[in-house]
């Protein structure tokens, strides 16, 4: 594999931390933009398994935060809320 796709940054995982930023700042106009932004990155254009099942689970993701009526209320977030924001951070990048 050529060194250059070994250490591409993930996409899902950028669009994931911009996504959780996005929801840290309460902005609702924000976190819709970055929710859009997840749902429509293409799966099939990325450059390995592993990145097509990050981008899988993000949009999975983005999706049902699409639906959560709590999804902005930071004192009364649901547990499923809390799952798809610990997923999100899973697939934040580490440096």
């Amino acid at each position: 594999m050529p060194a250059a796709l070994e250490h591409a940054p993930s996409l899902a995982g950028r669009l994931a931390e911009n996504l959780l930023k996005a929801w840290l700042s309460g902005d609702a106009v924000r976190v819709h933009s970055e929710l859009e932004r997840s749902l429509s990155v293409p799966v099939e254009q990325a450059y390995d398994t592993g990145e097509q099942e990050r981008r899988q689970l993000l949009q999975a993701v983005a999706g049902q935060m699409r639906r959560c009526p709590d999804l902005l209320e930071l004192g009364t977030q649901s547990p499923k809320l809390k799952l798809y924001l610990h997923l999100l951070w899973h697939l934040v990048p580490r440096n």
